[in-house]
């Protein structure tokens, strides 16, 4: 591996190159926005980062039981939440999922919940799971949500790691990953995220990898084993390319459908283009957002593919 270091106006940038069988993908840092505090735009732990289809990000800012929206650029455009279990308010949340660019569904870890808002922040509905469920349908602690292009929901159950699938009508389908899932058995689940080729991608921190299952919850191979200290959050673009966050590793990875590594991104650092135990990725337009927890910041990336 190569890493080249060089200055961009008066920004550090950095550039991680790793061979594959086809291309290399560079990373150059661009900005950075966010720092510790209390006021708006700023950050207490960040956990999660999405976006919608015009660029915007939103960001659950996790020690300040709120969510926040941000321009492309990282102006802030508005700003909700606060401690409590009321509509527009949280314990804890930790990811979130933009869907269609027009519904945000934030899983509400403390609150046993997923909570729904549109893309201006207006709130719109609460699901938790209910008593009448199976045992094995149900979700305690929301660790992770995602929607498929058929509307179907994918929850992470810390509780219990599993992850458990619901249908548009937010009825229960299936769940996958449990104790006596056999060789897909989830360790530490993490996160989720459906590509559109409907697979299903799960990173598991205690096993240090992503596990990929189909849409009914069969294992069918696992990606990072010998690369991935603490798997988090990830993101998989249309290509199938995932990107990760290595919380313990201080850095960002990318791999290609079949698992080979394309990128290695930072080192434990408050410097930008370093990381502290970040926890969440997106990209939108070929420029990657890292949600850089400890550090209370979000990083902005330029991808570029060199053949």
């Amino acid at each position: 591996m190569k890493t080249l270091f060089y200055c961009v106006l008066l920004l550090a940038a950095v550039a991680a190159r790793l061979p594959s069988s086809e291309r290399q993908l560079n990373a150059t840092f661009l900005f950075a926005f966010g720092e510790q505090g209390e006021r708006p735009a700023q950050f207490n732990r960040p956990l999660g980062v999405s976006a919608d289809a015009q660029g915007n990000i939103y960001v659950t800012d996790t020690g300040n039981n709120r969510l926040q929206k941000f321009t492309p650029y990282g102006e802030l455009i508005s700003f909700i939440g606060g401690f409590g279990w009321s509509k527009e308010q949280f314990q804890y949340p930790v990811d979130l999922f933009v869907y269609n660019s027009l519904d945000i569904f934030i899983a509400d870890y403390n609150n046993n919940r997923i909570e729904r808002y549109d893309k201006d922040l207006n709130w719109l509905a609460s699901y938790l799971s209910s008593e009448n469920w199976s045992t094995r349908m149900q979700f305690l602690f929301p660790i992770s949500v995602c929607l498929s292009l058929h509307g179907d929901f994918f929850i992470v159950d810390a509780e219990n790691d599993r992850v458990v699938k619901l249908n548009a009508a937010f009825e229960p389908e299936l769940s996958f990953g449990d104790y006596d899932w056999g060789q897909g058995v989830l360790q530490e689940a993490s996160h989720v995220y459906v590509g559109k080729n409907d697979n299903v991608y799960v990173t598991d921190s205690g096993a240090h990898k992503i596990l990929v299952y189909d849409y009914y919850g069969n294992f069918m191979f696992d990606i990072g084993a010998e690369e991935l200290l603490s798997p988090k959050g990830l993101y998989v673009d249309d290509q199938e390319q995932i990107f990760v966050a290595d919380a313990k590793g201080h850095r960002v990875l990318a791999f290609d459908r079949d698992g080979r590594l394309l990128l290695k991104l930072g080192s434990l650092s408050t410097k930008f283009a370093g990381f502290h135990e970040p926890s969440d990725v997106t990209v939108v337009r070929d420029k990657l957002y890292v949600a850089d927890t400890q550090n209370h910041r979000i990083q902005i990336f330029q991808l570029e593919w060199e053949n």
